[in-house]
């Protein structure tokens, strides 16, 4: 029984992280330029797949920053959010930079 409602639970959990995910990364920008941006990684273990989910999105803000001709990216927001299934886990990671 204590298994079973540990389950709902953290399903439950990672359905809240994801809406809350989803909401800071859609809330219009403030002032200046600024961009919501995401990457996504799977992998074997959680860890690693949340570690180059991490990395993948600071390449990507980087080359956000790049194109754009900012020197310095201030991050607004982050999170990442995992879920298993099965033997692998997918890991999200997102934020919301403006330069």
């Amino acid at each position: 029984m204590g298994n079973s409602m540990l389950h709902k639970l953290l399903v439950v959990s990672t359905a809240f992280a994801a809406l809350v995910a989803f909401t800071v990364v859609s809330q219009p920008s403030a002032a200046g330029d600024c961009a919501a941006l995401s990457e996504s990684a799977i992998g074997l273990k959680q860890a690693d797949a949340a570690d180059r989910a991490r990395r993948q999105l600071k390449r990507k803000i980087n080359r956000w920053a790049e194109k754009n001709g900012y020197k310095n990216v201030r991050t607004v927001k982050s999170s990442s959010m995992c879920t298993q299934k099965g033997a692998i886990a997918n890991c999200t990671a997102s934020a919301k930079v403006c330069g």
